[in-house]
């Protein structure tokens, strides 16, 4: 990818469901505009029913929105020569649950167009990745909620993508398994990947997010870096060896009370509050 295109680029993207039997259309997404640099990871914020999951189905080629533009790697969304250039990861349990994990992988390579050495290797390794060679003999539906979505990210990695869209990736995973996800995703954007990611887990998005994009009923509502989101009026100062009495001093009689100063730093709201204060 040419480090100067945009991985995805959206545009004034709206999507309307008709009503039916006498209900109202839903404005699921209504004019969202939205970029992901390359080696940036995106985090999209937003209660539920905001139009999140909406939004990364249209990415990902699942849905058409009904006004507005989506590239993706210079592409129009839904692109079929897209599949060998990015990963989707849905929310929701994998299809074919009589399959097993490496019958499953198999299958999604063949329709990627992956040779058969490439995707054996390519097979191999992303089960060792997300450490699911321990479950390679049982069949899908017999697998719990957080395997399985660790098999959808191993299936998402599987043509070595540019691009990741991910909705939910720690959804059920336990802290180990989450974890494990997080250091993969910051190992991506270190070889260059770009990661666009819907997620609840606020902790989560505040470790791996370069920025983020809040919708709120369709609509964009914010965007920035947390920094830029998250930062207050309100100056902190950083000290270290103090005592009890020390900490009741202010600058001048920190170095008096033997401590040291660390600098003055950006007050900073809690993501949680930034997002319980939107209205």
């Amino acid at each position: 990818m040419d480090p100067t295109e945009l991985a995805i680029e959206v545009e004034s993207l709206h999507l309307r469901y008709p009503g039916s039997w006498g209900s109202p259309a839903v404005e699921a997404l209504i004019g969202v505009d939205l970029q992901v640099r390359p080696g940036e990871i995106l985090g999209i914020l937003g209660p539920n029913g905001s139009g999140k999951t909406t939004l990364l189905e249209i990415l990902s080629g699942g849905l058409r929105q009904t006004k507005g533009r989506a590239r993706i790697l210079g592409r129009a969304a839904g692109d079929r020569q897209l599949i060998a250039m990015m990963g989707y990861q849905p929310e929701g349990p994998l299809p074919f649950p009589q399959l097993k994990p490496g019958e499953f992988l198999d299958y999604l390579g063949s329709l990627m167009g992956l040779p058969g050495a490439e995707l054996s290797a390519r097979r191999k390794a992303v089960l060792s990745q997300l450490r699911l060679d321990g479950v390679a003999e049982r069949k899908l539906g017999k697998l719990s909620t957080g395997l399985q979505r660790r098999l959808a990210l191993a299936a998402a990695l599987l043509p070595e993508p540019k691009l990741l869209i991910l909705d939910e990736p720690t959804s059920g995973l336990d802290p180990e398994a989450s974890l494990l996800v997080m250091e993969i995703l910051e190992k991506f954007r270190a070889g260059g990947g770009s990661v666009l990611m819907a997620s609840h887990h606020l902790q989560e998005v505040e470790r791996v997010c370069d920025r983020v994009c809040v919708l709120v009923a369709g609509r964009k509502r914010a965007e920035g870096s947390l920094d830029e989101l998250l930062s207050t009026e309100e100056q902190l100062l950083a000290a270290s060896g103090l005592d009890a009495s020390g900490q009741d001093r202010v600058v001048e009689a920190v170095a008096k009370a033997g401590g040291s100063t660390k600098g003055w730093r950006q007050g900073r709201r809690h993501l949680f509050a930034f997002l319980r204060d939107l209205k």
